[in-house]
């Protein structure tokens, strides 16, 4: 009977893992194929618009994004352009004052207390049918706010979310974080197209003004609260891969650790405070936030049970196959990961590199979940 009910477990956890890890785009070209969801777009539909950015000690990048802001191809009387400054101590407050007879506003905060109250700040502020929510280092296609806001003509619409490319040539693990949004991007595509893409992207979404919830003031994740906030009230959430951002992405694998353990906690918080959950009745996007995000947070636990689980099953029967092959992966995929920290050149097998950034990912949810559970604290700004 304990063998029965451990392999079950063993099964339900290897399901998740292989769903993680590809079956769920599997699973959502399927669906595709039976539904498709489709909605009113007008090419000529001109809401009024604000474009927010919330800063923080981005001198480096602010001057360019502004630039780029007025370059933007859209008309000049329903476009509004404000930059909230989180208590920046560099020289962001002066660039945008440079820029103000170009009428972009500037709201400095005197305290630097989390970008969450910089968009409620700035929310306050705006009067616009539609707010544009974009990162200060995100450069934007002239044509993106034209194809964001070409949805918003059908009612049902509450935020789309725009396609960012990330420029990362230099880094140690391009190829892999290459592989690793094509396959996201094909996941949001594929969610959009069947009802709701799961997450806007931070960097690039726009959604209606009516439709924004003030943000407690710790909350990690923004972005994927705001844009869940919009599902929750019972408007759809799209992909629109023609509203183009390019990012520079400057940060080594140790950041991007970093920034993932942020989004487990972050996810997690989310969770607690039941602020991101799929309204009842609707099922298919409820699957998808399960497979989508629940299933990634959680990853890392799940592998380190299976492990303990197949070593557990291989006790109990004597069979002993299943745990070696599993610790083995458990431990091949470590010591690659160790192997590039002291021969670099090995991030240039791609096999190594896509290796090497999904056991960052999993070492990232594991170390995520560990805080949450336990509470710790991470700064928010």
């Amino acid at each position: 009977m304990a063998v029965a009910v451990v392999n079950g477990l063993l099964i339900l956890l290897a399901l998740i893992i292989v769903f993680n890890f590809g079956a769920y785009t599997l699973l959502l070209e399927l669906i595709a194929r039976f539904r498709n969801v489709d909605h009113k777009i007008d090419p000529d539909y001109r809401p009024s618009v604000t474009l927010l950015i919330a800063a923080y000690n981005e001198g480096n990048v602010l001057k360019e994004k502004l630039q780029n802001s007025l370059a933007i191809d859209y008309p000049g009387d329903l476009l509004e352009i404000i930059v909230v400054s989180d208590g920046s101590s560099d020289n962001t407050d002066d660039i945008v004052k440079t820029f103000e007879a170009r009428g972009i506003k500037l709201i400095a905060k005197s305290a630097n207390d989390g970008k969450a109250t910089s968009l409620n700040i700035g929310m306050t502020q705006i009067e616009s049918d539609i707010v544009v929510l974009s990162d200060a280092n995100v450069m934007y296609q002239r044509n993106s706010i034209l194809q964001l806001v070409r949805h918003f003509a059908d009612p049902i619409i509450g935020a789309v979310s725009g396609k960012v490319v990330l420029l990362n040539d230099g880094l140690s693990y391009s190829d892999a974080e290459n592989a690793y949004y094509q396959v996201e991007h094909n996941i949001q595509q594929l969610e959009s197209n069947t009802g709701n893409m799961i997450g806007a992207d931070g960097a690039m979404y726009a959604l209606r003004r009516e439709l924004f919830r003030p943000l407690l003031k710790d909350t990690l994740n923004d972005d994927f609260v705001l844009s869940m906030g919009v599902i929750q009230q019972g408007r759809r959430l799209i992909f629109e891969p023609q509203a183009l951002g390019y990012e520079q992405n400057r940060s080594e694998i140790a950041s991007e650790y970093h920034r993932k353990v942020r989004i487990v906690i972050g996810g997690i918080q989310s969770l607690k405070r039941k602020h991101v959950w799929p309204p009842n009745g609707n099922p298919l996007t409820a699957v998808k936030f399960t497979c989508h995000k629940i299933m990634r947070w959680f990853i890392g636990p799940v592998i380190v049970l299976f492990i303990a689980l197949s070593i557990l099953s291989g006790i109990l029967s004597g069979n002993y196959l299943l745990p070696i092959l599993a610790c083995g992966i458990a431990l091949l995929c470590p010591l690659l990961h160790t192997a590039t920290r002291f021969f670099p050149s090995l991030q240039k097998i791609r096999f190594i590199s896509i290796s090497n950034y999904l056991t960052v990912m999993v070492k990232a949810s594991i170390v995520g979940c560990y805080k949450a559970a336990t509470g710790q604290q991470i700064n928010w700004t």
